[in-house]
């Protein structure tokens, strides 16, 4: 009986076979078939045994040859699920040993409105073994996907075609792989928040109008969502409210432009008022002043959005005395039975920051080097991010030949060092056209 191993290292695709050494028949084994009696896999931990063995395309009782079984490994690494794939064959058992990729996205089916998503993962399961919902980086297995939503799609009676797109912020890390029906435009009528009274339910669709009768999309409706509706809660004091995964629900089925209403599921939960708000962590500045940026008003709702507005208030104070990175954390405790809450906020001051360089942009000499004598925050002093802000303002006298001009600044804040160089550019109004 023939042994040979075979293994494959991805991303290159790098194999050796060896022979059992008390036969060294190599080149001719090769070209002998073999009737398969079992395969097996083992080393995943993101797929069951199962699922590896279908995904071979190997099937007990088939007639296979070396390079059957070559193939058969060589779809598994193309896939793109696995670091690295190798094989024992004994002559009747093919053993496969496996290892995980690291790295996976999950999917999103983003106008796929006749189906739910666990209904069109198990569907593409079916014929693609290896995906349970998410993708690698990189492989074949985003293209099986497509694929397989093509079938589904056709025989559905719907003439678009899937395509894929990786989606993640700006700069950022890849979040999802975002299928997408190409040539189906899926119209919204209405939008319903099921378990919001009807007056937050007016205040939910205020919020998101701009979403209403647009294509749906269902990573950027749900980011709407989660954007926009909160903050409705937040300034009613509803600080428990939650919102299910939006579901559409097709009211015109039509295989081109379908209509849907997306129904939103609501928890509101208790509305608290304020009670009170707890300063932790300041130094440099006074409590006592940091209290009175907080509008709040005990008894009225426990408005977060105002809250947001206070604590951006309390950062700009930071900033005049040089405490460019002043962080604000802010916590809540409840009290469930009087309903109320205590707004914690913790202060994390950072380093403080001095004037380092400033580079005047002017309509001539003359009119930089006024700016110049007049400024009066020289380098080496705490930095006070307002002081630019009212700066011609509080001049005006001096600064009478800059009349029709406005000054445009840019910081520059040094983390290393703690200076924040600053650029300050005249730039002659615009006058709009009538």
């Amino acid at each position: 009986m023939i042994h040979f191993i075979l293994l494959v290292f991805l991303p290159a695709l790098i194999s050796a076979v060896q022979t059992n050494p008390l036969l060294r028949a190599v080149n001719t084994s090769l070209e002998q078939t073999f009737t398969l009696k079992k395969v097996s896999s083992s080393g995943s931990k993101r797929f069951t045994e199962a699922d590896v063995v279908r995904a071979t395309g190997l099937k007990p009782g088939s007639t296979v040859s070396a390079d059957d079984l070559k193939q058969a490994a060589a779809r598994l690494g193309e896939s793109g699920v696995f670091a690295q794939v190798s094989y024992r064959f004994n002559g009747e058992t093919a053993d496969y040993t496996v290892v995980d990729a690291a790295q996976f996205v999950p999917v999103t089916f983003e106008n796929f409105i006749w189906f739910s998503d666990n209904d069109l993962i198990q569907r593409v399961h079916i014929s693609v073994p290896l995906f349970n919902g998410a993708v690698p980086f990189a492989g074949n297995l985003v293209d099986q996907v497509s694929a397989s939503l093509d079938v589904i799609l056709k025989e559905k009676g719907i003439h678009g075609h899937a395509t894929s797109m990786m989606h993640g912020k700006l700069a950022g890390q890849i979040q999802s792989m975002q299928y997408h029906i190409d040539g189906v435009d899926v119209k919204i009528a209405e939008i319903k928040f099921a378990g919001a009274a009807p007056d937050h339910g007016l205040l939910l669709k205020e919020a998101i109008k701009k979403v209403a009768g647009e294509n749906y999309l269902q990573s950027s409706f749900a980011e709407v969502i989660q954007l926009n509706t909160p903050q409705v809660y937040g300034k009613l004091g509803f600080l428990k409210a939650q919102f299910g995964t939006p579901k559409p629900v097709l009211v015109k089925d039509d295989p081109v432009q379908p209509i849907v209403v997306v129904e939103i599921p609501v928890q509101e939960g208790d509305q608290y008022t304020f009670s009170a708000a707890s300063w932790t962590g300041a130094n440099a500045i006074p409590v006592a002043e940091l209290e009175k940026t907080i509008d709040l008003k005990p008894g009225a709702p426990a408005d977060t959005t105002q809250l947001a507005r206070d604590i951006a208030r309390a950062k700009e104070i930071y900033g005049t005395k040089g405490y460019m990175n002043a962080q604000v954390k802010s916590t809540a405790n409840l009290d469930n039975e009087k309903h109320t809450a205590v707004f914690n906020l913790a202060v994390n001051e950072g380093p403080l920051y001095h004037m380092g360089k400033l580079e005047i942009q002017a309509p001539d000499a003359e009119r930089a080097e006024l700016v110049r004598r007049t400024w009066g925050m020289h380098e080496g002093d705490i930095y006070d991010a307002s002081y630019v802000k009212t700066f011609m303002i509080k001049h005006p006298s001096e600064l009478a030949p800059l009349a029709g001009w406005a000054p445009r600044y840019t910081q520059t804040i040094h983390d290393d060092t703690h200076f924040v160089d600053l650029l300050l550019k005249f730039e002659k109004f615009q006058r709009e056209a009538k």
